[in-house]
């Protein structure tokens, strides 16, 4: 396994007690010109850690490319991230991580608070 997403500087918080449906979003790829449907796993201001939902969009994320946030199902209090921009800085089989550029605008423990509700 991967382990740069070990080395992270910030906390994650994990999403796994969260409803399925509220943690997918599609993401606009710039290096393939098309969208990809994930789902996160955790997150922190600095990043994500996703699972690509098809086999066969894997090849299409490619290391550094560029890539926006949108068609987040999510509720109200983690909507904060459509439109935001990343860049993959890992991948391994249907699971990669997802640096965002620029960092979020809100810290660890205000991430937490919002998805513990």
């Amino acid at each position: 396994m991967n382990e740069l997403h070990d080395r992270r500087e910030s906390n994650r918080v994990d999403l796994e007690k969260i409803n399925v449906f509220f943690k997918q979003c599609d993401i606009a790829v710039s290096s393939c010109d098309s969208d990809l449907d994930i789902t996160i796993i955790n997150i922190s201001p600095r990043g994500m850690k996703v699972k690509l939902n098809s086999e066969e969009d894997f090849d299409k994320l490619k290391l550094n490319s560029k890539v926006f946030i949108r068609g987040c199902i999510f509720n109200d209090s983690i909507g904060f991230l459509s439109s935001q921009k990343a860049v993959a800085v890992w991948k391994e089989n249907s699971i990669a991580g997802l640096r965002f550029t620029p960092a979020l605008d809100i810290d660890d423990e205000t991430i937490h608070q919002m998805l513990s509700k």
